[in-house]
């Protein structure tokens, strides 16, 4: 795992204190060991192999049981202790993650929580993988593996640089926007060039960014506009650096769904930590006014 983060094994070693030698040769071990190649070597150094990309993987998952094993064995029967990953899109670090993170500190401190942020795509892999837990994801899985439930719906946001100036009501001129967006796909991408497509349209647009919080500074910067859930920009719309409207009557929403693997057996940590993604979901619903 550290080889495949670094990239090279002459990094790798300096990393965990393993002479280059000794770690090419505990590499060479486990190759021969499992009979396939697990590292592509080159110039610039290595790159996994499939065989490699699915150890890896698998490797995550067999680490973050076993760190969660020992931390459940060395706590009192009655304390809710072990390691659970959840997996959110950018846009609900803030809202759901944050909170979720205090929760679990306030409530349950000898759990240990990791948040994986990535886009939806990356998230149903990982949740499939069992590299998650859980997953908060703004698209649709269609898997019969895969549990879900609805966590909330939202309506999405025209977000600008305050003062907030006349909106467009007309597509064409809401199309002529300067649109920051994130590249595809991506849910509220897909969204918006679906609602132009339809009136023979193409938004205008400037950006491509794969990073909310620049997205948002480049709107608070007055360099654009874009799409958001309220959720998604709350401290800077408290701050009062960006406004918000209306996009199009009737607004665009999306569904927020929570997943879980279907049949996997749940620890203690795993029940407590899904319990408190629904309070939050719903919290936040009543909070901004979403269903």
């Amino acid at each position: 795992m550290h080889i495949v983060d670094a990239g090279s094994i002459n990094r790798a070693s300096l990393i965990i204190g393993i002479a280059q030698p000794a770690l090419s040769q505990q590499l060479a071990i486990l190759e021969s060991e499992l009979k396939v190649r697990l590292l592509d070597r080159s110039s610039t150094g290595v790159s996994p192999t499939e065989a490699g990309r699915r150890l890896y993987m698998r490797a995550q998952v067999i680490l973050r049981q076993l760190g969660s094993l020992k931390l459940e064995l060395n706590e009192a029967a009655d304390t809710i202790a072990g390691v659970v990953a959840v997996g959110m899109p950018p846009s609900y670090g803030a809202s759901i993650g944050n909170v979720l993170l205090a929760r679990v500190r306030a409530e349950h401190p000898r759990l240990l929580l990791q948040i994986i942020e990535d886009g939806a795509a990356g998230l149903a892999s990982r949740l499939r993988a069992g590299v998650l837990d859980m997953a908060v994801s703004p698209v649709g899985l269609a898997d019969p593996d895969l549990e879900e439930e609805v966590l909330l719906q939202e309506e999405l946001f025209l977000v600008r640089a305050p003062p907030l100036q006349e909106v467009p009501h007309d597509l064409s001129r809401l199309a002529a926007l300067p649109w920051i967006v994130t590249s595809s796909p991506n849910a509220i991408r897909d969204l918006l060039n679906a609602v132009f497509t339809q009136a023979g349209l193409e938004p205008n647009i400037v950006a491509e960014i794969n990073s909310l919080p620049m997205v948002i500074r480049a709107v608070q910067q007055n360099l654009g506009v874009t799409l958001l859930p309220q959720a998604a920009i709350g401290e800077a719309l408290a701050a009062g650096t960006v406004a918000i409207s209306q996009f199009i009557q009737p607004a665009p929403q999306r569904t927020i769904h929570l997943y879980r693997r279907r049949g996997k057996s749940t620890t203690p940590g795993e029940q407590a930590v899904h319990g408190l993604v629904i309070e939050i979901g719903a919290a936040l619903r009543a909070s901004v006014g979403i269903k």
